[in-house]
C-alpha cells in the first residue's frame, strides 16, 4: 500500500521553502529604499520584524554601488 499523504506533505514543504525563499528575495531588494529615503535601520529592522543590528548586518552591504 502507497501512503499519497506524505507525499502531499512534502510537497507542502516545497511549496513553502519556494515562497519563503521568493519571499526573501524581494525584502533583499526591495530593504535599500527606506534607507536611501532616510529612514534609520532599528526603523526598517522593526518594518522586517527584526532588530536594527539585524537589519543593518543583513543589508547595509547590499546596497547597489551608487558613484
Amino acid at each position: 500500500m502507497i501512503h499519497i499523504a506524505p507525499f502531499d506533505a512534502i510537497l507542502g514543504v516545497e511549496a513553502a521553502a519556494s515562497e519563503y525563499r521568493q519571499a526573501g528575495h524581494r525584502l533583499d531588494k526591495t530593504a535599500a529604499a527606506p534607507e536611501d529615503a532616510g529612514a534609520c535601520w532599528a526603523d526598517i529592522g522593526r518594518a522586517a520584524g527584526i532588530s536594527r543590528q539585524a537589519a543593518h548586518e543583513r543589508w547595509a552591504d547590499k546596497k547597489p554601488f551608487r558613484s
